[in-house]
């Protein structure tokens, strides 16, 4: 790559990260059901000048959907990365932090399911891949405290993506159809003792037994 084709795909690059942030401040002021006219004038630039930077209509689309994964998975990554307390304190920080983030982000989060939905089969669906990353993070997390407490860690793998889908339906349920008899931190107590219930029968289905409110033992390259 010459000089100036370099140069070209750096502004490319930046001013299609500009227009992702346009789109997602559109998305959280009107609701998901946003168009390339609103995206262009909050961003600033003629419709015309989108298709500089992205490939038609569907390739900004899914950007923004790709960025709002990204956003979310930001969010928790750090908390499962580098946990630290005793086994109720890091289920809370991450139920915490999932739910926090649907309360603040739901048109986001709408928008993301909403376009994923429109995607044909066979289609790389946002929505899904994001399940899939945070899936795959828990599931990493857990397998490495049950090998340190000499268990099976193939239990992982379901567990893990079971309490995604689980905390994932009850949140957007919860922001979605507000309860006034639920407030989030009910919300995020109630999860988190049902997350905790679904660790307990795992781990003594294959003999071990974890007092929750006890410090667990730090994992090698974990380190907060």
């Amino acid at each position: 790559m010459d000089g100036r084709a370099a140069r070209w795909a750096g502004q490319r690059a930046t001013r299609r990260a500009e227009v992702i942030a346009a789109a997602l401040s559109v998305i959280a002021e009107h609701g998901p059901q946003v168009s390339t006219e609103q995206i262009a004038e909050h961003a600033r630039i003629a419709r015309p000048t989108l298709y500089r930077h992205f490939d038609g209509a569907d390739d900004l689309y899914d950007s923004v959907a790709q960025r709002i994964g990204e956003l979310l998975v930001a969010e928790l990554a750090p908390v499962i990365l580098h946990p630290h307390g005793s086994a109720r304190e890091l289920i809370t920080r991450v139920v915490r932090t999932y739910v926090v983030w649907f309360s603040e982000n739901v048109r986001l989060y709408e928008y993301l399911v909403s376009w994923s939905m429109r995607l044909q089969a066979g289609e790389q669906q946002q929505a899904t891949a994001v399940r899939h990353q945070i899936g795959e993070l828990l599931r990493a997390l857990i397998a490495e405290y049950v090998a340190l407490f000499s268990g099976d860690p193939q239990v992982a793998d379901p567990l893990a993506f079971g309490l995604v889908g689980m905390v994932e339906t009850a949140a957007a349920r919860w922001v979605t159809t507000p309860h006034a008899s639920l407030d989030r931190d009910d919300l995020i107590f109630h999860l988190t003792g049902w997350a905790w219930g679904a660790f307990d029968v795992a781990l003594r289905e294959i003999g071990i037994q974890l007092d929750p409110d006890i410090p667990l033992p730090e994992l090698p390259g974990r380190s907060t």
